[in-house]
């Protein structure tokens, strides 16, 4: 059977491509669980410094794989609830949960259309590029009838706040990459032509730094907003005393104080 999820890994960067572009890379439960499996097995290799997300031809994904949900909804109104909260729980969530924890850092290279579940796991990335071409939208209100899901509405309302969450989620209007990059939605809006190579290149940055130092700053941002100050300001100072002790922060002092020393 052909896979449904590339793998490639140079330069301590697995990029892993979700290859259904026939199908704009619906997120069928097949596909998901390979990417699961890609993800876990790109994690347990010590190679991989970071990870890039991304999808083949002219889509990131065109969201659920509405064949699939056909299928389900023929079995009748419990089968399908039955079908779909087990997918929910057994595969896709578990997946946005593994993309947001994952223990090196993940780029998610957004090369077009980018929808409904789709935009819960490429805004788990650490970091999110958009192609200029890119667009991100939620249809599940306006023309489903569901909710947004795959951790879609856990993310957009900390990324946008309450007011465009809500807008994104209710209205399903397109939102471009340009103004995805405007309101804070991705780090960056980038050429078309040019996106693939700058992933690589964020990626290798992001690979160069400390794993655990990134790691316990992305705990610290995603805890912030249920802490008050002082609870935040604990936390700092717990996380920075396992990092001054360690042999990253140490040779970096090191060299910076043997640079600082050779200009006097």
């Amino acid at each position: 059977m052909t896979a449904l999820v590339r793998s490639a890994l140079h330069d301590g960067v697995t990029t892993l491509t979700l290859d259904r572009a026939e199908a704009l890379n619906a997120l069928s439960p097949p596909l998901m669980v390979e990417l699961a499996q890609a993800l876990r097995a790109a994690v347990a290799d010590e190679r991989t410094r970071a990870i890039v997300l991304t999808g083949a031809g002219r889509a990131f994904s065109a969201g659920g794989d509405i064949g699939w949900f056909g299928d389900v909804l023929a079995g009748g109104g419990l089968h399908a609830q039955a079908e779909i909260g087990r997918y929910m729980e057994d595969v896709g969530n578990p997946l946005t949960q593994a993309i947001a924890e994952c223990p090196v850092p993940v780029v998610a290279a957004v090369n077009g259309p980018c929808v409904g579940g789709a935009v819960g796991i490429a805004l788990a990335a650490d970091v999110v590029l958009a192609a200029r071409s890119a667009y991100f939208l939620v249809p599940q209100v306006p023309q489903l009838g569901a909710v947004p899901d795959l951790g879609a509405t856990w993310l957009l309302s900390r990324l946008l706040g309450r007011s465009r969450a809500l807008g994104i989620a209710l209205l399903g209007e397109r939102i471009d990459a340009a103004q995805a990059e405007q309101w804070g939605l991705v780090w960056r809006c980038i050429a078309d032509a040019e996106l693939q190579a700058e992933a690589q290149a964020l990626a290798r940055r992001l690979g160069r730094a400390s794993a655990a130092a990134l790691r316990d700053t992305r705990r610290l941002i995603d805890a912030a907003p249920a802490h008050s100050l002082e609870q935040q300001l604990a936390c700092e100072r717990t996380a920075q005393r396992r990092h001054v002790a360690g042999p990253f922060f140490n040779d970096a002092c090191a060299r910076f104080l043997a640079r600082a020393g050779s200009r006097h």
